[in-house]
């Protein structure tokens, strides 16, 4: 009499080895991703701290040395940030005898202001 022979479990081994590596791969995937975006906005964070902040701690401590000529008045403030030089427009607004609101965001169109004075 003849013996069977089962056969078939070769493809079933490689399925399953097809199957964790997919799902391996697609954990890591997720992991790969997610410290990707956190890289990201670190360096976005990074930019802003050095870009309009702290050209923001420079105009409000110009500030502290005497009031600007008019109420509302804006000035240019050229920095350099990671090798570039950019633009900044400061913007000095009273809101009454004792309060200012200082604002700096990057304008390229700001070349004809007067440049921020070291002191008022």
């Amino acid at each position: 009499m003849k013996r069977s022979t089962r056969r078939g479990y070769a493809l079933l081994v490689v399925m399953i080895l097809i199957l964790t590596s997919s799902a391996l791969a697609a954990v890591h995937s997720r992991y790969l991703t997610t410290a990707l975006q956190i890289e990201q906005a670190r360096i976005k964070r990074e930019a802003f701290v050095h870009g309009p902040v702290s050209v923001l701690a420079i105009a409000c401590q110009r500030l502290e040395t005497g009031d600007p000529p008019a109420t509302s008045f804006d000035f240019r403030f050229d920095a350099d940030i990671d090798n570039s030089n950019r633009i900044y427009r400061v913007t000095y607004q009273r809101l009454n005898a004792s309060q200012w609101t200082v604002s700096a965001r990057e304008d390229a169109d700001a070349l004809s202001l007067p440049p921020l004075p070291k002191s008022f």
